[in-house]
């Protein structure tokens, strides 16, 4: 019920549906209301250009992605590495297909595959079913599967976690899996803006681990580039600032980190 509760929420909350919804609302509010039309086409200009411009959300997520990283002897010293889901493309794309589709956070897979050649003693945990509401052809278990067997990598030390669909299953059926292993220091293989929340939902399964922050998926650079930009770039960088954002609060409030 969470996980559903949660695509409707992301769906309200997408800024390409608040531009629509906005332009609704400033139709209807046009209709009704005689007076001060001016204003209201000064507030509905306003509401657009903070959606559009992209300097603001671009300085939004980085704020996000700046609050971690990682020493390359941090990396190479840890026992493991659990790379949570979301580098894989369509699932349904994948099966008829029959190739294998990655997504944009594929970085997060190639910095598991990083791990187990710098640590061939080194465990990888891959976690995720999918993060779909309605999921159709191969998991992202099963398409990273297949990544490693065309790579031809040693798949020993590499395990997979198959059913979880969101940050908080990610933790609590991976938890299932670290507790009956040894190793003490694991690193959580995301993309950078959604470290916060993984870190802590992780910390909050498992307590008696250490967890150490591997940040993957980069959006933003060091400087901020202060030109207009593009819709698309902007609308983007919003949504991951909205997503990262709610989701962490309302995991806050229903206590799951």
């Amino acid at each position: 019920m969470f996980f559903i509760l949660s695509k409707l929420l992301n769906f309200f909350l997408d800024p390409l549906n608040l531009l629509i919804i906005s332009f609704v609302i400033f139709l209807l509010i046009s209709v009704r209301i005689k007076k001060n039309k001016f204003r209201g086409i000064v507030w509905f200009i306003l509401f657009w250009v903070l959606l559009i411009y992209k300097p603001i959300p671009e300085f939004l997520v980085k704020n996000l992605e700046d609050k971690f990283s990682y020493k390359e002897e941090t990396f190479l010293d840890l026992e493991g590495i659990i790379v949570l889901g979301g580098s894989t493309g369509s699932g349904k794309i994948a099966k008829e297909r029959n190739e294998v589709s990655l997504g944009p956070g594929a970085e997060r897979i190639f910095k598991g595959l990083q791990f187990l050649q710098q640590q061939p003693k080194g465990t990888v945990i891959f976690t995720g079913f999918s993060g779909s509401l309605f999921h159709k052809g191969l998991s992202e278990a099963e398409i990273t599967e297949k990544l490693i067997r065309a790579l031809k990598i040693d798949s020993k030390k590499i395990l997979y976690e198959k059913r979880s669909r969101n940050t908080f299953e990610n933790a609590l059926y991976t938890g299932e899996i670290i507790d009956d292993l040894k190793i003490k220091k694991w690193g959580i293989v995301t993309s950078a803006s959604h470290m916060k929340r993984a870190i802590a939902t992780f910390e909050k399964r498992c307590p008696q681990i250490v967890f150490y922050s591997i940040p993957v998926d980069f959006q933003t650079a060091n400087s901020i580039y202060w030109s207009p930009g593009s819709m698309q770039g902007s609308i983007n960088l919003w949504r991951i600032y909205i997503h990262e954002t709610v989701g962490y609060w309302v995991y806050k409030l229903t206590r799951k980190l």
